[in-house]
């Protein structure tokens, strides 16, 4: 069985964004253009609190996700920015329709974005008070399933959310096993880790989260460093939408991968020059491939027994970053 596949293309997407349609620096086609230039073919603009139809940016060569971050905190009063320490959750929301622009759940009291543009095209149905419990988060995803959105949770490590909070979460869509912005904090692995392992079915992504308050030049910069491959056999928002849902894509800071298949006994990738390739498992079980000194590997082979449950591969590059495929249950 193909998993990933050669025989359709792969399209490279950034799916965390900020504009200066909240708290970005630079405009919506300022972003369009510098991503697009470095090999992008998507970018979800992800503003605060507003979804926002950015569909006018999308050609035959670039795709607008039509998406938001919505944001639940312990003390709505407190800044983030201030109060290192209060627990916070983040959620993107990616539309299935690129025209649905009707915010979910819509709270005020979290939208302290002072474009006047932004507010100019924010539509939601009614006001809705966000609480910060599981509960309270459970009930605005399933909200937004309803609503015809999907929805990814967003750099758990940065929120200072622990098991207690993320193990409740449900119907979720991923999680961020990378964000480029909060990439000091080190990954999300073990957040992901440890939501597979608890029974859940979840794919992961990676993401910049960039707002661009520095130059690309800069090492400061946030963008160019997460994102994700969707194996898709066009660039059409449909097609893109259902190879997320379907898990068609992988995630990843540098490495790419180009083909993924199993037989169900074993799993074999290829991939760009890479220096190790881990097989990760449900349980303890792994197995490792790893180059020699001033070599690479290109491909990896692993045999697959029936109480790994799920297998799932990370691909690291000579500069510690690496590429993740989805989680595969046998």
């Amino acid at each position: 069985m193909k998993l990933l596949t050669d025989e359709k293309k792969f399209f490279k997407a950034n799916m965390h964004c900020h504009s200066t349609y909240s708290d970005g620096s630079l405009s919506v086609d300022e972003i369009k253009k510098a991503y697009q230039s470095r090999g992008y073919s998507i970018v979800a603009f992800t503003d605060h609190e507003h979804v926002i139809d950015n569909s006018r940016l999308s050609d035959e060569n670039f795709l607008a996700i039509t998406a938001a971050e919505l944001t639940f905190k312990e003390d709505v009063t407190k800044s983030t920015l201030v109060d290192r320490q209060m627990k916070v959750c983040h959620i993107n929301i990616y539309a299935l329709d690129p025209h649905n622009d009707i915010t979910p759940c819509y709270d005020a009291r979290y939208d302290h974005y002072g474009n006047a543009e932004a507010r100019s095209l924010i539509k939601f149905e009614k006001p809705y008070l966000r609480d910060y419990s599981v509960k309270a988060i459970n009930e605005v995803i399933k909200i937004a399933g309803e609503k015809g959105f999907i929805v990814c949770y967003n750099h758990p490590t940065w929120s200072n959310e622990d098991a207690s909070q993320y193990l409740g979460y449900e119907n979720l869509f991923a999680v961020e096993i990378y964000n480029n912005g909060c990439k000091e904090l080190g990954n999300d692995e073990k957040v992901f880790t440890d939501i597979l392992t608890s029974g859940k079915k979840i794919f992961c992504t990676a993401a910049d989260d960039n707002h661009n308050r520095f130059p690309f030049s800069s090492p400061y910069s946030d963008s160019f460093g997460g994102f994700i491959m969707i194996n898709a056999e066009k660039l059409e928002y449909e097609e893109i939408m259902n190879a997320l849902r379907q898990g068609n894509f992988y995630a990843s800071n540098g490495p790419e991968i180009y083909s993924l298949e199993t037989d169900g006994k074993n799993v074999k990738a290829k991939f760009a020059k890479c220096k190790k390739a881990v097989l990760l498992t449900k349980g303890r079980r792994t197995e490792k491939i790893y180059a020699g000194e001033n070599e690479y590997i290109e491909e990896c082979s692993f045999s697959l027994k029936e109480s790994d449950v799920f297998f799932r591969l990370r691909i690291t590059d000579e500069n510690g970053n690496s590429a993740y495929t989805q989680p595969y249950f046998l």
